[in-house]
């Protein structure tokens, strides 16, 4: 029986993280929107802003050397047919579940128009899983060229592409730079996480004067500034290794640690639970303060997406949603060599 991969509790914490922050994120900016008004809440998705993404991607990058070397056949399967069956899969619930609402706004022919529209223009939240893949693609294709050319060629592109009204092209120059910052520094993330562990008093202080840098930067509107963002998110990317690699395995690094060995199914699953409170909690607690609401939301988003997959796990009902079956895989071609029987 193969071995399940040996998971490494730093990274697992920092996915944790930046998945938070995205519930969190979308939890806030929509009950601010239904209240027509912010809340102590906006001052964290704010200060989050410069590294929320770029700390994703670069972790996403940090495991990509497999990628790089296998067959194209399993490339394909573990990177494409891998994410675009949850793609297609949750595409479709979300469709199912506003659809109502498109219906409404868009009309019968106008909401089949928009889930056709949404295999060539990532739809809503699944955006993320949407340009994975194309990240995996364009390193396959690149990763043997000049280091240094591949850093300056994104960031290039990050500055000329800040306004790309595609959607995906400006994702993709938005946050390919940190990807590549993941994959090309894997050992100096190791080192330093190494090395944060053995000096956990310098790294607090390191992540006070980040934070009041970072918070000031964001203050200021400077982290708008193309330049300043991608300083400001190899900072952040520098200041959440740090923090993680010396933070304990248990009260919240348990929670971070949870949340990051199971990132998919909650960023796959929160989307529900979130509107469905921040729906009835606008109804039934309309006294309530647009930062109380948010947090409340936040918490059910998170909580409701963990309920279901446990759930699922225990039942055995539904794994489909978060385990691709077998017919999804693409089966990699027969061996017609003998092979001695484990």
């Amino acid at each position: 029986m193969a071995k399940k991969p040996q998971r490494i509790e730093w990274v697992d914490k920092a996915k944790g993280l930046t998945i938070l922050l995205v519930v969190m994120l979308h939890s806030t900016a929509g009950v601010e929107k239904q209240f027509g008004m912010e809340g102590w809440m906006h001052a964290f998705i704010t200060f989050a802003e410069p590294f929320r993404m770029p700390v994703f991607f670069a972790i996403a990058g940090l495991f990509a050397a497999k990628a790089m070397t296998q067959d194209w056949r399993s490339f394909f399967d573990s990177k494409f047919a891998h994410f675009f069956y949850f793609y297609i899969l949750w595409l479709t619930i979300n469709f199912i579940f506003k659809g109502p609402y498109f219906a409404q706004t868009l009309g019968i022919e106008g909401t089949i128009l928009a889930y056709f529209t949404a295999f060539i223009e990532p739809f809503g939240l699944l955006w993320f899983i949407y340009l994975l893949p194309i990240f995996f693609l364009v390193l396959r294709l690149t990763y043997k060229a000049p280091v240094l050319g591949q850093i300056i060629l994104a960031l290039c592109l990050k500055i000329a592409l800040q306004d790309a009204e595609n959607f995906i092209l400006n994702r993709f120059a938005d946050y390919y730079l940190f990807f590549l910052i993941g994959y090309f520094g894997r050992e100096f993330w190791f080192r330093l996480a190494h090395s944060a562990k053995e000096h956990p008093i310098s790294v607090i202080s390191g992540l006070v004067v980040w934070a009041l840098i970072n918070g000031l930067m964001v203050t200021m509107g400077f982290h708008l500034s193309t330049p300043m963002a991608a300083i400001l998110g190899l900072s952040g990317i520098l200041a959440v290794v740090s923090l993680m690699a010396i933070m304990p395995n248990k009260g919240i690094g348990a929670l971070f640690n949870y949340c990051g060995t199971h990132s998919l199914p909650i960023y796959l699953g929160f989307f529900l639970p979130m509107v469905i409170t921040r729906i009835s909690f606008a109804s039934l607690c309309a006294m309530c303060g647009t930062g109380l609401a948010s947090l409340v939301v936040f918490l059910v988003a998170v909580s409701g997406a963990v309920l279901m997959y446990e759930l699922v796990k225990l039942t055995k009902i539904g794994t489909f949603l978060y385990a691709r079956p077998h017919w999804a895989h693409i089966k990699p071609h027969k061996s017609h060599t003998t092979a001695p029987a484990e």
